[in-house]
């Protein structure tokens, strides 16, 4: 599932195709019709934490890299601005990873159910008639 997501595919079902643009994600999935979204308004949060750590943390890496090698006199101003281009280009190309990554280790831990796979089936159709249909 990991892999999936990290490749920008459907972390369930492995079909490309999920991004609208790179920076938003389809409703569904293509293929196995999976809601991305996973109903909380505040759900990519998790996502946001993953690229922050992720960027950060190459940043650390790579200044810490800069300072032994050019130690006694590092270019301060020039790790400076280096820093902000890394940064913003760091969030920029991972924001996309950071999100099916994200959608990935939900999926680990809370299950795509039959009745997610079903929303796409008949819209006019509420989630309680759809969850006591699949009571039945």
């Amino acid at each position: 599932m990991i892999l999936r997501a990290m490749m920008l595919r459907c972390p369930h079902c492995g079909a490309k195709g999920i991004l609208a643009t790179w920076f938003r994600l389809k409703e569904r999935c293509p293929r196995c019709k999976l809601h991305l979204h996973r109903e909380e308004t505040d759900y990519f949060l998790g996502a946001y934490t993953i690229m922050l750590i992720a960027v950060e943390g190459l940043f650390a890496i790579g200044f810490v890299l800069v300072l032994l090698l050019t130690w006694p006199n590092p270019p301060w101003e020039a790790i400076e601005w280096g820093g902000v281009v890394v940064l913003t280009a760091g969030v920029l190309i991972a924001y996309p990873f950071a999100r099916t990554l994200f959608l990935a280790i939900d999926l680990i831990f809370r299950p795509v159910s039959s009745m997610e796979l079903d929303w796409y089936q008949g819209e006019d159709v509420s989630v309680e008639e759809k969850a006591e249909d699949h009571r039945k």
